[in-house]
This record gives structure tokens, C-alpha cells and sequence, in this order.
């Protein structure tokens, strides 16, 4: 019984040797260089397979075995809970670590009916291009152009109002200071159209007078010769 007892006080202090392995996996205290020498793993396989042929000693009563046997029952329970316990730590580690990843990448990707635009930014050197020389040159060309066709539509009028007011002189049959002050107020400091129009008028009938009067002295003439 002696033996007995020894063994059983070996058996238990396995027993506890066994949990603190245990424990201490549940914790991490385990060191890294540890873990590489499968310390973890190995040591606690030694320490049950010690136990269970211990216990299948035959010095033991049978109620020391059974009394062990619900023991190595407890420790097994207890490693297990411990292992599941340190699983769901993990899983809940793993959880909060994946979960902000997998809405960071649904935000990424990009929906198939988007519809991607391009714009095309053109940038003229108006230093080295040909094409913007070309540009300026021609917008040039347009301009002055314009200018000139103003000039001259202002010439022509210009013109035409110096035609009818000597046209104008030519019915007065003379022209004298008064007449031409009248007609520079008239046409150039005043511009009055209605006034332009009735002296046009006015040289427009004189004109078809003299050229009625004229076909009619010409052709009394033709019947005098007659």
C-alpha cells in the first residue's frame, strides 16, 4: 500500500503538472522558442501517456483507480475546455480583424454598370505650335479683314453723302457758304435721315426733270432738221 500510496501522490502531481500545461497554453505564456521545440504539444502527450499507465498499475485498489480514472476524466475535460476556450478567444480576434477588411473591399470594388468617362485635356504651346501659329494667324487675317470691311462700308456711305450733296449744289446752282453749312449739319454734325431723305428726293426729281427736258430739246431738234 506504501507503493500505492507513492504512486498515487506521482499520479497527482502529474495530474497538476499536467493542468498547469494546460493553463498555460490557455494563456499564451508559452514562449516563442518554446513553441518552435513543440514543447507545447509533446510534453503534455509524455505527461498523459505517464499518467494513464500509472494508473493502470496493478497496486492500485480498485478504488484509487476509479478515483484516478474520474480525475484523468476531469483533466481531460478541463484541457478541452481550456482549448475551446482559447478557439474562441482566437475566432473572436479573427472575427474583429476580417470583418473591417471585407468592408473595406466591398467599398473597393467597383460596380459593373459604372460607366468610366474620359476626359482628353488638349494643351496648346502657343511658343513652339505650329497649330496655335496657324490659330492666331487666321484670327488675325479675320480681323483685320472685318476692320476693313467696316472702313469701307463707312467710305462707300461717306461717299454717297458727298455725291448727293454735290448733286444738291448742282440743283441750287450754286453754292454758297449758307448751303454748304447746312448740308455738313445735315449730313455729318446732326445726321438727320429724314432731312438726307427728302434732299435725295428733291435731287432725284430735279435730275428727271432736266433729263425729260433734254430728250425733248433733243428730239425738236431731229424734226427742225427734218
Amino acid at each position: 500500500m506504501g507503493t500505492g500510496k507513492m504512486d498515487s501522490s506521482a499520479v497527482y502531481t502529474l495530474f497538476e503538472e499536467l493542468k498547469q500545461k494546460i493553463e498555460q497554453l490557455s494563456k499564451g505564456e508559452i514562449s516563442d522558442n518554446q513553441a518552435k521545440s513543440n514543447f507545447d504539444t509533446e510534453e503534455i502527450v509524455l505527461l498523459m501517456h505517464d499518467i494513464r499507465e500509472r494508473v493502470n498499475q496493478k497496486q492500485f485498489s480498485p478504488e484509487q483507480i476509479k478515483e484516478l480514472q474520474n480525475i484523468l476524466v476531469q483533466v481531460a475535460g478541463y484541457s478541452l475546455g481550456k482549448v475551446n476556450d482559447r478557439i474562441g478567444t482566437i475566432l473572436t480576434e479573427l472575427k474583429a480583424v476580417v470583418v473591417p477588411l471585407n468592408e473595406k473591399v466591398s467599398r473597393l470594388q467597383t460596380p459593373t454598370n459604372m460607366v468610366i468617362r474620359k476626359e482628353h485635356v488638349f494643351v496648346v504651346d502657343f511658343r513652339r505650335s505650329k497649330t496655335a501659329i496657324t490659330i492666331i494667324s487666321m484670327a488675325l487675317i479675320i480681323l483685320l479683314s472685318w476692320g476693313g470691311n467696316i472702313w469701307q462700308f463707312i467710305n462707300n456711305n461717306q461717299l454717297k453723302d458727298n455725291d448727293l450733296k454735290y448733286r444738291y449744289v448742282k440743283t441750287r446752282g450754286e453754292a454758297t457758304a449758307k448751303t454748304l453749312l447746312q448740308l455738313e449739319t445735315i449730313f455729318t454734325y446732326s445726321k438727320n435721315r429724314d432731312s438726307i431723305s427728302e434732299i435725295r428726293e428733291q435731287v432725284d426729281a430735279y435730275e428727271r426733270m432736266v433729263k425729260e427736258r433734254t430728250e425733248e430739246i433733243e428730239r425738236k431738234r431731229l424734226l427742225l432738221k427734218k
